[in-house]
């Protein structure tokens, strides 16, 4: 195989980064990624396990030999974000991920670079194959379905594990040490579809919302991006014209935030120019709101011909415009303890229609259990309002700061050694790995989280810079020398 980064140091890190982005690896699709590391693994002669959902322990131990020595855990998540541009036909279950390497930047082109959490997985394999660096007893755990909950590191036992010091290796920001990250919870709201004749002599009006730059629902909350849905909702609510709606849907994943948005609405033609106008006024003003971070939004309109279907009942679209308007997103509290931090937020991620049903889901993050559980508890009592069912799944709990840590404390001094100035020590507002790890071990731990720096992550412009990838190996090799 010809590596498009061969020569670029660490060579084994990036080597092994194509390796597995040949591999498609969006989350529930990960059986041969996880084959392909488990492979890898023995061939090396480590002690390798596969457990039923695909997560992967490998062991390897300490260069000095010294099994009774400490244990660290590397930790990554075999799953990546699956986003294409619009209009790709890239398929994320067959075709491999195409690197791109403009000067300090590798990217993919036009879909997700898969960066997170590959770059965690190649600095594990990189170290698994080494011969020449120096580390103690290493437990190497690699999860899946991380993307989707954090569902997969859920399930694992990891009970048998001796690890005094757990690094993730799942952070995007090369400044910083992550020491705690908030918790989350995916709540969906599910309203009963109600349908009426559509009138005959009505013609079909598409609305497409797209555009948006989109993100990461945790790390880029803050950024006051456009939310598609959100924008629908504005726009069907702003229409005054006699209308109705034929269909609905927004957003991919539940940790994204919405790029793209579409309504089919069955309208009358002598209003059709009136709506048209509507709809092109809301917009110009959405777009001037929002254009200083996010100036791509188009609303695009196209006029179908008349069809013999059935449309919402009034009673039913207005529920549904309803729930598109009040669905909380967004910021909704920053922390009292560390200025700039979100502490709160919900990210309306997605709305589907199914056979008899339109789901509206959203995915609540909180570094505070009680703050979750209120804006769990307005979503649920705004379903009650809306007379529609309302259900939680895939919550997890906040990875806690501990105050005390000595591991920390190693971590800082050590950066600072080798770079000559201090990290940021931040708790993040987003989800990872770190608090369930310790609390799946049946002894006291400490955790910290590390990784170069990835930008625009969960979107098709994500990118990672090749000097920080190199810099955060640095740093990994040297935290284990010294442990």
């Amino acid at each position: 195989m010809k590596y498009i980064t061969e020569g670029i140091y660490p060579e084994r890190v990036f080597k092994n980064f194509e390796n597995i982005s040949s591999i498609p690896r969006g989350s529930g699709n990960e059986k041969e990624i996880s084959d392909y590391i488990m492979s890898f693994a023995k061939s090396l002669g480590l002690e390798t396990i596969q457990d039923e959902y695909y997560n992967l322990i490998v062991k390897k131990a300490a260069t000095n030999g010294n099994i009774d020595g400490p244990t660290v855990m590397l930790q990554a998540h075999v799953d990546m974000v699956t986003e294409a541009v619009d209009g790709s036909h890239h398929d994320f279950t067959r075709d491999p991920i195409e690197i791109i390497i403009e000067e300090n930047k590798m990217r993919a082109n036009n879909t997700t670079l898969g960066a997170d959490d590959g770059i965690g997985v190649a600095y594990i394999m990189a170290i698994l194959e080494s011969n020449d660096i120096i580390h103690p007893n290493l437990e190497c755990v690699f999860t899946t379905n991380e993307e989707i909950g954090l569902v997969g590191v859920g399930k694992m036992d990891l009970s048998g594990l001796k690890a005094n010091y757990v690094i993730n290796l799942d952070s995007e920001e090369e400044d910083f040490i992550l020491v705690g990250s908030a918790g989350s919870i995916d709540t969906t709201i599910s309203l009963k579809k109600e349908y009426k004749p559509a009138v005959p002599t009505n013609i079909a009006l598409e609305i497409n919302v797209k555009g948006l730059f989109g993100g990461h629902s945790g790390m880029d909350i803050d950024k006051q991006r456009g939310n598609s849905n959100v924008i629908m909702g504005r726009i069907l609510n702003s229409i005054t014209h006699e209308f109705d709606l034929f269909n609905i849907s927004g957003g991919s994943k539940r940790n994204v935030i919405p790029r793209n948005s579409e309504a089919v609405l069955s309208v009358n033609p002598e209003h059709l120019e009136n709506i048209v106008r509507e709809i092109q006024k809301t917009t110009a003003k959405i777009q001037k709101e929002i254009y200083a971070v996010d100036p791509g939004l188009k609303v695009e309109l196209r006029r179908s011909a008349p069809a013999d279907f059935k449309v919402y009942t009034d009673d039913c679209k207005k529920r549904i415009i309803g729930l598109l308007t009040f669905i909380p997103n967004g910021v909704i509290s920053f922390s009292n303890k560390i200025p700039g931090t979100v502490e709160t937020s919900s990210n309306f991620a997605l709305v589907r229609e199914t056979y008899n049903k339109i789901d509206f889901t959203s995915l609540t993050r909180s570094s505070l259990q009680s703050q979750k559980e209120y804006v769990t508890s307005k979503l649920k009592l705004l379903a009650n309002t809306f007379n529609a069912e309302f259900n939680s799944d895939s919550e997890y709990p906040a990875w806690e700061h501990n105050t005390n840590s000595q591991f920390e404390e190693l971590s800082v001094k050590i950066y600072e050694n080798i770079f000559g100035k201090k990290p940021g020590v931040v708790v993040m507002h987003c989800g990872l790995e770190s608090g369930i790890l310790l609390s799946k071990l049946n002894h006291k731990a400490e955790a910290i989280s590390i990784g170069p720096n990835t930008f625009n992550v969960h979107t098709p412009e994500e990118y990672v810079e090749i000097s920080s990838i190199a810099k955060m190996w640095d740093f990994l090799i040297e935290i284990l020398k010294n442990i």
